[in-house]
């Protein structure tokens, strides 16, 4: 299989132009948007991505290039000098007028603009990370077809986001004739290039205009469309995740239901819930996130920063 890519979406929200920047943006737009579309928690620079990083050297070695897309800046941590390490700005990929952008729904719809990005990719948040080694048969499969990773729970109540999937959904199912109510797992995502091209090309005006979101809005077009529209062209494998992983036996799955420890490809942990520790444990999954959300305090990010010093408190050779 050839070469596997990675890409990040990183910012410093720490960062006092940044925040200079985004705070003449609001009042160029005129409104308030949304509250899950500004709340600290989204921009929130608790060194996630230096841990990411650990966690990919150290169980994701064979990645090759590690995109690190960003408003124009620099974590001061980081080895620029690293091989495969390359920072893309904005700028490389966007039009000056859709800039300075928070929106992070915009600047996926560019992604396929970076030069040198290959055919096969990984997309990833700075708070995405792995727990135990992976290769490269987690994210395609033996066609070399992404594993397209969509979560068993479909959630009944809206919320900005699942307002977004769920439009994802209808445009595929209008288009392509393919229903799927699963909305993705929320981690590490594999793609093909040409595929995500191609899908962008088939929604064209509905990327152009999430582009010209400066913070997230209802109604945008969002990325699990890549991955409804590659399983409506047979061009990826569906793969619900489960709290047992994709093979697991029956004598192995009550094995974990016995243990109380079970042995997820994937899980999604809210900073703003109790015992993070103790559900990282339970769980025990392959990949997991670390949402920081608006109820998110200070000092669960505290503890959040605890914990991954724990995971991972060797330094990588990302790091300076």
């Amino acid at each position: 299989m050839e070469q596997i890519d990675l890409v990040y979406l990183w910012v410093d929200g720490n960062d006092h132009e940044w925040q200079l920047s985004k705070e003449r943006a609001l009042v160029e737009c005129g409104r308030v948007p949304d509250r899950q579309a500004t709340a600290k928690g989204r921009f929130a620079n608790n060194d996630e991505l230096r841990y990411s990083l650990r966690s990919v050297e150290k169980y994701m070695p064979w990645v090759g290039h590690i995109f690190i897309v960003t408003a124009n800046q620099t974590p001061s941590w980081l080895n620029t000098d690293h091989p495969k390490i390359r920072l893309i700005s904005h700028s490389e990929i966007m039009d000056a007028s859709l800039l300075p952008t928070f929106n992070s729904s915009a600047i996926e719809m560019s992604i396929c603009q970076i030069e040198g990005l290959g055919e096969r990719f990984i997309l990833a948040n700075d708070d995405f990370f792995v727990a135990r080694c992976l290769t490269p048969d987690f994210f395609y499969n033996s066609e070399g077809l992404p594993i397209a990773r969509l979560s068993r729970h479909i959630p009944k109540k809206q919320s900005l986001y699942m307002g977004k999937v769920r439009r994802a959904q209808s445009l595929v199912e209008e288009k392509f004739g393919y229903a799927c109510p699963n909305p993705p797992h929320h981690n590490m995502d594999a793609y093909l290039r040409s595929d995500v091209e191609a899908c962008l090309e088939a929604f064209a005006e509905e990327a152009e205009a999430t582009r010209s979101h400066r913070f997230r809005a209802e109604g945008e077009f969002h990325r699990s469309a890549w991955l409804y529209y590659a399983l409506s062209q047979g061009r990826a494998e569906r793969r619900i995740v489960s709290h047992y992983g994709a093979a697991a036996s029956f004598v192995e799955k009550l094995g974990c239901w016995l243990r109380g420890r079970y042995c997820c490809e994937s899980r999604e942990f809210g900073l703003h819930r109790s015992g993070l520790a103790r559900r990282l444990w339970r769980y025990n999954p392959a990949l997991f996130c670390l949402n920081d959300t608006e109820r998110t305090t200070d000092a669960q990010r505290g503890e959040m920063v605890e914990l991954l010093e724990k995971l991972y408190g060797s330094k990588s050779s990302f790091e300076k």
